[in-house]
C-alpha cells in the first residue's frame, strides 16, 4: 500500500486534476493508494471536492481554521500512523498543486521497494531543474540551499525541502516511535528541513530523484513566504548548533544509560 499524504489549503483549483492524475497513475501502474488529504482550513472548495471523489481510498481531515504547514504535516504523520502503515508500506507526500509530478513517482516507488528509506524527488540533482518559476525566488532558494547544508547532521543531499518524498514504512514507524510529538517542532515550511535532518539522525539510506520543477502547473499563488521561511531556516540552524533540537528517543536513552 501505498499512502499519499496531501496538504491542501484553497487547492480547490488544482485538487481535481491531481486526485484524478493519482487515480489514473495506480491503475496504470496496479497499485493501491489511500489517499490521506489534510485541508488546512480552507475557505473555497478544496473538502467538498476531496469528499466527493471515489475513485480512490481517500481519508479527509478537515482543521477548523488555518494550522499551518507544521500541523498539517502533524496531522497527516498521524492520520498514516492511524490507517495502519506497515513496514512494508510506503508513505508519500506530495503537494496539492501540481508541482509534485507523478512522471518520477514510479521510480520514486521502485527505488523504496528496493531498499531506500527514504526517496526525495530533487529539482537540484543531476537531472533536475526548476521552470516556471521567477529569478528572484529561484536565487532565493539556491542560496537557502548553501544554508541548509550547512547546518550538522544534515545529510549530503542535493534537495532538502521538497514536499515530494517517499518514506519507506519502516522508516516512518521508526520516526514516528523516535521522537513521538517532537518530531515537528518548527513552524510553517520549515518543518520539512527539520523532519529530513531528524530522520538522518536514524541512518536511513537516502536516494534522490531528478525532478522537473514546473511552477507553471500550479492555478494560483504558492502560499508560501519565501523571506520568511529563509529566516525560519536560519533559526533551524541555530537551535542545530546549540544541539537543542529533539533528539531520538533511543539515543537518549543510551546517553541516560551511559551517565548512571
Amino acid at each position: 500500500m501505498i499512502y499519499c499524504i496531501i496538504p491542501a489549503y484553497n487547492e480547490a483549483a488544482n485538487l481535481p486534476r491531481l486526485l484524478r492524475s493519482l487515480a489514473e497513475w495506480a491503475a496504470a501502474h496496479e497499485e493501491r493508494l489511500h489517499l490521506i488529504v489534510i485541508d488546512d482550513g480552507s475557505c473555497d472548495a478544496t473538502a467538498e471536492i476531496a469528499s466527493s471523489f471515489t475513485e480512490l481510498p481517500l481519508t479527509l481531515v478537515r482543521h477548523a481554521t488555518n494550522l499551518g504547514v507544521d500541523r498539517v504535516f502533524w496531522t497527516g504523520f498521524e492520520t498514516a500512523q492511524r490507517l495502519g502503515v506497515q513496514e512494508s508500506d510506503l508513505v508519500l507526500t506530495l503537494e496539492a498543486d501540481n508541482t509534485s509530478s507523478l512522471a518520477i513517482l514510479s521510480d520514486m516507488v521502485g527505488r523504496g521497494r528496493r531498499g531506500a528509506d527514504l526517496v526525495l524527488a530533487s529539482c537540484y540533482a543531476p537531472g533536475g531543474k526548476v521552470v516556471g518559476v521567477n529569478a528572484y525566488r529561484f536565487m532565493l532558494s539556491w542560496c537557502a540551499n548553501l544554508l541548509l547544508c550547512s547546518i550538522p547532521g544534515m545529510p549530503r543531499v542535493n534537495t532538502f525541502s521538497s514536499f515530494y518524498r517517499a518514506y519507506r514504512g519502516s522508516l516512518f514507524l521508526g520516526m514516528m516511535r523516535a521522537y513521538g510529538e517532537r518530531l515537528i517542532e518548527e513552524k510553517g515550511f520549515v518543518c520539512v528541513v527539520e523532519i529530513l535532518l531528524k530522520c538522518n539522525a536514524l541512518n536511513p539510506a537516502i536516494e534522490e530523484v531528478p525532478l522537473i520543477l514546473d511552477g507553471s502547473q500550479r492555478q494560483g499563488a504558492s502560499t508560501m513566504r519565501v523571506a520568511r521561511t529563509i529566516g525560519g531556516y536560519v533559526h533551524l540552524a541555530r537551535r542545530a548548533f546549540l544541539g537543542q533540537l529533539a533528539k531520538p528517543q533511543a539515543l537518549e536513552s543510551r546517553k541516560a544509560s551511559a551517565c548512571s
